[in-house]
This record gives structure tokens, sequence and C-alpha cells, in this order.
């Protein structure tokens, strides 16, 4: 009998949601400087934390794979600390990129190699 890995829906939303963090990111001061300000609101951050945090969840909460749990975790806190602190020092706008990409990086990981048939 062949047997199929299944890639959870938490981690293609995880990886998505990511992926379009980062080009919101890249995105707004240019929406700001042709006069498009609503792109900029916080609710948008908080929207992409509620997001990360939910694929996060559901995608550790039945993988026994301890390594890439502490990496999701430790990236996703890492994430929401950079976006608390962002207006504060331009490093952590950088840190906002780099835990996103790491963010997206352990969902393909977990994608790849940690799920059973």
């Amino acid at each position: 009998m062949t047997q199929i890995k299944k890639i959870y829906w938490a981690d293609k939303l995880g990886a998505i949601s990511a992926l379009l963090c980062i080009i919101h990111c890249l995105a707004v001061p240019t929406f700001l400087a042709m006069g498009i300000g609503f792109i900029s609101n916080p609710i948008i951050a908080f929207l992409f934390v509620l997001i990360a945090f939910i694929s996060i969840y559901k995608t550790t909460r039945g993988n026994f794979t301890k390594r890439i749990n502490i990496f999701l975790w430790v990236a996703f806190i890492c994430f929401v600390t950079s976006t608390v602190l962002e207006e504060r020092a331009e490093i952590f706008e950088y840190g906002m990129f780099i835990f996103s990409s790491l963010i997206i990086l352990g969902h393909f990981y977990n994608m790849r190699y940690c799920l059973r048939p």
C-alpha cells in the first residue's frame, strides 16, 4: 500500500502569511509615499501576528519533533518582539524580515521532513 504524507493547512497558512508579511513590510514605504496610508494600520500587523500564532500552534500541536517546535516558537517570539519594538530602532525592522523568513523556513522544513504518513 502506498503511503502519502499529508501537508497540514497550518504549515501552508504559516508560510503564505509570513511571505505576505514580508511583502507588506517592503511595500508600505512605497504606498505611504504614494499617499495610501491605510496599509500601515497596526491592525494589519496584529492580523499577521495572530495568523502566525495560529499556524505555529496548530503545526506544533501534533508534531513530536522537538527541534522544529522550539525553532518555530523562538522565531515567532522574536518576530513579535521585533514587531512591537519596530518604532524604537531600525534594527528591529530588519529583525522582522529575518524572523519572518525563519518562520517560512520552519514551515517548509516541517512540510518536507517532519510529517508522518
